[in-house]
């Protein structure tokens, strides 16, 4: 009781203070189900909740992370200062469903504007499935608002983040966020509910979709060059491939060198409608599936991805290569390899199959300068 009616006394005295000095608090809310980003256009030197009820944490030097400890705290305040020497004045307070879960603090005075929020990405999760965002630099931090969900990067991937429900559809799952934050400063709010079979399941914010390994040994330039050259080498797979809306199929090439293998595809509109595509996706499943046995995908990530057309757009009587590149690997022997390709807003999607003897065959690239 001294407590509270001590933090009261404090906290009409710090509202004073500042009136009397004209620095008018900042205000916003949170919940304990998801964490408030702050990000600072310098880096942030002091930082202090008013209450223990609620944490700050810095991220990568301008991130301010804040998470409440409890449900229906009290109203409080957070005092920021950063190395430019400005003092931030802010008042907290509890709401159930806050509108905005991250903030760019450049050019904020007293009233946070619309301008100012970073949008959040609403995101379906699953105990049955994982969902996986693509992240264009290394991941740094990852703030999970509550205990239903979890998430950790990809193994051995820097750029990959993967996200599970903890909880079943018989389980009460209540709305809350994951926050990425990469090596480059830039936050992903996320807000996450829960579905047994989630409508995205592979989400990226980065304009390529490639994911970045660990332990691989060519960089993006290595990488444009082969592709050229992969290409020109024309076609030596001459069975792998589907055809349908118009629409050919195909995989024309495979090439390894040192540790990346690279798959040369094409596609070809015979139809006079453009195609624009969205992106190609790769997994590897079982090759055949009992009626009481789900499929079981594992989907797979491009090192780096080259079109020949940069709009992405297969133009009508027109075709488009392809090169998308991995970490080595081969296939288990009762599964395959399925390469599908989305069009943007469009419904022609089509996918085809390539075994493990076809991996295996894969030609050795020539040295290129």
């Amino acid at each position: 009781m001294k407590r509270k009616v001590f933090f009261m006394v404090f906290m009409a005295f710090h509202l004073l203070c500042l009136a009397q000095n004209g620095i008018k608090p900042i205000r916003f809310v949170m919940n304990d189900r998801k964490y408030m980003f702050l990000q600072f256009p310098s880096e942030i030197r002091y930082a202090d909740m008013g209450s223990q009820d609620l944490t700050a944490e810095k991220c990568q030097n301008t991130v301010l992370k804040l998470k409440a400890e409890i449900p229906y705290f009290d109203k409080t305040n957070l005092s920021v200062v950063t190395t430019d020497g400005k003092y931030y004045s802010f008042i907290v307070e509890y709401d159930p469903a806050p509108s905005f879960i991250a903030v760019r603090m450049e050019g904020v005075k007293d009233t946070i504007g619309v301008n100012n929020v970073i949008p959040s990405t609403n995101i379906e999760v699953s105990d049955l499935n994982t969902t996986h965002i693509i992240l264009p630099t290394k991941v740094v931090d990852i703030a999970i608002g509550h205990e239903e969900v979890i998430s950790e990067k990809a193994e051995e991937i820097d750029n990959i983040v993967k996200i599970k429900s903890a909880v079943d559809e018989n389980e009460e799952f209540f709305q809350t966020s994951v926050t990425v934050v990469t090596a480059d400063g830039n936050i992903y709010p996320m807000v996450v509910d829960y579905a047994k079979n989630p409508k995205r399941m592979s989400i990226s914010f980065a304009k390529d979709g490639n994911a970045m390994f660990q332990g691989v040994n060519v960089n993006d330039e290595n990488m444009r060059k082969m592709s050229e050259w992969i290409i020109e080498r024309g076609q030596f797979i001459n069975d792998l491939g589907n055809e349908d809306y118009k629409m050919v199929f195909q995989l024309y090439s495979i090439f390894t060198d040192q540790d990346v293998i690279a798959f040369h595809l094409r596609a070809h509109n015979s139809s006079k409608i453009d195609y624009a595509i969205d992106f190609v996706k790769a997994y590897i499943a079982d090759k055949k599936i009992t009626k009481k046995t789900a499929m079981q995908e594992e989907e797979i990530y491009p090192i780096y991805s080259y079109y020949s057309d940069e709009g992405r757009v297969i133009h009508g009587r027109d075709d488009i290569d392809i090169v998308l590149f991995y970490k080595k690997f081969t296939i288990p022997q009762k599964r395959i390899l399925y390469f599908e390709l989305f069009e943007e807003n469009g419904g022609r999607h089509i996918k085809f199959t390539a075994p493990n003897k076809a991996i295996i065959k894969a030609k050795v690239m020539d040295k290129i300068e």
